[in-house]
């Protein structure tokens, strides 16, 4: 007799388990269904060990949604063929038959049968067959005798609301699944559907339903992907993170799982975690870019620079943003390849012309390459772009002419056309320096560069040119000498070569001896004064 009973028991238990087991197998596919994630809904219901009616049925209404006409008949008759009294199935039918034919008389019967009057459920998946076949108000009229037959039942309001939704009557459409919830607070889908309607009109009250709905059911997985995935589109990255590792804990997860993680992870700036994630996650484009981005920012530059170079190799150029130019930029700028780093800006550029930054980045690339011809194009471009240049914008482009005219690498010394190449240089950074007095005109810098320009113009100071601008400059930096101590001696050393090159001794000794009042230990100026006793 106990020998039975522990069978009995035992067989029970085994009975409740594979229940249980098969339940929970079933309940991820149904939340994913029906909280409009049909995809992962999919593969839940695909790996089921034992696909029962119920599994056929929303199989069934996923291939449909995917215009798969055919696999949905083929799971809606395997569901009718496990459970022949499965209505669900013959609804499904039905709505096949009516995207095929156009004749709706098998779904209206079922919708008009006696004994189906108090059916909420399957009056719902009857309003659905219409709505997917897009016959709204047939859908509407079904979803209305949903709800009557059963108040209680969510579905109906459901089904309306999404109705009212397609149509863009938001309002109603959060009133529809908010009657769901009313009359039934754990059917989870209603609060996902409300953080979907809210997401872009009042983000925080979409947070909000999802917050309940995993308070609700902390084991809730949609709950926790969804409030993942409107925190990631929002930028609330922290958020997004926390969410989504809930989610993990209550998954296998897949690669495109770990895909996912290696992008949260990136944006919240944890770049090694990102790193092990992408181990995990399909060998991707998406997924080579962010291991670019990752190297660089644990500074492992060689590793990035082989990252970037192979990255760059195999993608197709109209797949690349503008935030791979500007990495790969960097990367090669900290290899020293500044040629390439210059192109890499002009191409960010190219992406994004709104962003004047890349211009000068382009720009101070070249002119570390020595690339004067192409620094002082993209320094020019983006001197353009600005209506009213300020100081630095006039000082860079003119610097960028003057580095060109004074250049011991570019230019060849013994070439009467890099001669030329060169003084036309040095003559346009005069221009533009002037053009910086006449808009700074109490500013030391414009006259301090001019005088440089000139100087290089007339390197033996045969002319003078130099001598106003340094003057000037003098005037403008002297009440301020301890800030501009080399430059007030760099102006009156010229001044001294100048004037005693003209034999104005007077002159001469005046300005060397102001370069010994500032620096009484200077060798130049003591030499120069001794030869003038």
């Amino acid at each position: 007799m106990m020998s039975t009973i522990r069978k009995s028991i035992l067989f029970s238990a085994l009975f409740i388990a594979g229940v249980s087991l098969t339940y929970a197998e079933n309940k991820n596919g149904i939340d994913f269904y029906e909280a409009g994630d049909y995809q992962t809904a999919k593969k839940y219901f695909l790996s089921a060990p034992n696909i029962d009616a119920t599994d056929s049925y929303y199989l069934g209404e996923i291939y449909f949604d995917e215009k798969k006409t055919d696999s949905a008949q083929y799971y809606f008759n395997k569901g009718l063929q496990i459970d022949p009294a499965n209505l669900l199935n013959s609804v499904g039918l039905a709505k096949v038959q009516l995207s095929t034919s156009g004749l709706d008389k098998e779904l209206n019967d079922i919708g008009k049968d006696r004994k189906n009057r108090k059916n909420a459920r399957l009056l719902a998946a009857v309003a659905q067959a219409y709505f997917d076949n897009n016959k709204l108000d047939e859908a509407s009229k079904m979803a209305d005798k949903s709800i009557n037959a059963n108040k209680q039942s969510p579905y109906g309001y459901i089904l309306k609301g999404d109705l009212l939704a397609k149509q863009g009557n938001t309002g109603e459409a959060a009133a529809a699944y908010e009657s769901a919830i009313y009359f039934d607070p754990n059917f989870k889908a209603s609060y996902v559907k409300l953080s979907r309607l809210y997401e872009n009109i009042r983000t925080q009250v979409a947070l909000d339903y999802l917050k309940k709905v995993v308070e609700l059911d902390p084991q809730y997985i949609p709950g926790f992907l969804s409030l993942s995935q409107i925190n990631y589109r929002k930028g609330f990255y922290p958020e997004a993170l926390e969410a989504f590792e809930k989610y993990l804990s209550l998954i296998v997860p897949t690669g495109k799982d770990y895909e996912q993680y290696a992008s949260i992870l990136y944006f919240n700036k944890k770049y090694s975690e990102t790193l092990e994630a992408i181990k995990k996650a399909p060998d991707n484009f998406v997924m080579n870019r962010l291991k670019m981005y990752s190297l660089f920012e644990l500074k492992q530059y060689n590793e990035a620079l082989q990252t970037a170079d192979s990255f760059f190799k195999n993608a197709d150029e109209k797949d690349l943003i503008t935030q791979d130019y500007t990495y790969y930029a960097q990367i090669l700028a900290n290899d020293k390849r500044y040629q390439d780093a210059g192109a890499a800006f002009a191409k960010a550029y190219e992406k994004d012309s709104t962003n004047i930054e890349y211009l000068t980045q382009a720009a101070g690339a070249y002119e570390r390459a020595d690339d004067y011809s192409n620094a002082i194009k993209y320094y020019q471009l983006a001197f353009n772009k600005n209506a009213n240049p300020s100081l630095a914008d006039i000082y860079v482009l003119g610097l960028a002419n003057y580095s060109a005219g004074t250049s011991t690498k570019a230019f060849s010394p013994d070439s009467t056309k890099d001669k030329q190449e060169k003084e036309k240089y040095l003559k346009e950074s005069d221009r533009l320096f002037a053009e910086m007095t006449e808009k700074f005109p109490d500013h030391y810098l414009g006259y301090l560069m001019r005088a440089r320009a000139n100087f290089a113009l007339d390197p033996q100071a045969e002319k003078g040119l130099a001598v106003p601008h340094y003057q000037k400059a003098i005037e403008i930096m002297l009440p301020n000498l301890d800030e501009r101590k080399n430059d007030v001696l760099e102006s009156y050393r010229y001044l001294g070569f100048y004037y005693l090159g003209q034999n104005n001794v007077p002159e001469s000794k005046n300005y060397w001896g102001k370069v010994l009042e500032i620096d009484p230990a200077d060798e130049t100026a003591l030499q120069v004064m001794q030869s003038l006793k």
